[in-house]
């Protein structure tokens, strides 16, 4: 069975300017490792990746919007899939890296390992391209597919439990947060945080903070 690295490898040799979300630790530090760019949203939590995703894919259409979520994440919010099928966006692409284990807990078994078939789930909830890949060949053709034509899509990438060695640029969620919500601001013309000039005890006139 392939890593969730290669597959990630061959995801970040397609992405172009896709807005990506992704799942905690793992995930985060191979992606950002592979694809240090502002336009990462990194260390949601669990059942987060794909309806924030769903979010912002709704707020820009024209856009395409990546989540890179995992068995146990999507499993603890298993609405978010038939959301995605009622909803249609066509710029979202979900991708489920599915190592049938909740990993970061000790690697206590999802219900994937017995059966249950994300896939199956998602196209019995409207999203017709669904797949699911267990060759990196067949991830990148599905990630192709995906950017090329209209979605939602849905990628089950079967892949091996365990988290590559990579140097960690990232780990400070709250600053990413707004790197991500900066990016978005000058690619796309718009104004999203507050901005304010915070007088009074504990801060220094005239500098420029971020109101949450």
């Amino acid at each position: 069975m392939v890593t969730r690295y290669e597959m990630l490898e061959r995801l970040a040799a397609h992405i172009g300017d896709a807005l990506v979300l992704t799942n905690l630790k793992g995930t985060a530090h191979e992606w950002h490792h592979l694809h240090p760019k502002d336009s990462n949203l990194l260390y949601l939590g669990l059942g987060m990746p794909t309806p924030a995703a769903l979010g912002l894919a709704m707020a820009l259409p024209h856009r395409h919007v990546v989540s890179l979520d995992g068995d146990g994440s999507i499993l603890l919010d298993m609405a978010a899939i038939p959301t995605v099928g009622q909803v249609q966006p066509k710029n979202l692409i979900v991708v489920i890296f599915d190592n049938e284990s909740y990993e970061s807990n000790g690697a206590l078994p999802t219900a994937t390992s017995a059966g249950t078939d994300l896939t199956g789930v998602a196209r019995s909830c409207g999203i017709a391209n669904a797949i699911t890949a267990t060759t990196a060949d067949e991830f990148e053709a599905a990630v192709v597919a995906a950017m090329t034509t209209a979605g939602p899509h849905f990628i089950t990438a079967k892949v091996e439990k365990g988290t590559r060695k990579v140097p960690i640029t990232m780990t400070y969620g709250k600053y990413n947060k707004y790197v991500f919500v900066k990016h978005i601001e000058q690619s796309e013309g718009l104004e999203i945080l507050r901005s304010i000039t915070a007088t009074g005890r504990g801060y220094t006139p005239n500098k420029t903070y971020y109101s949450d």
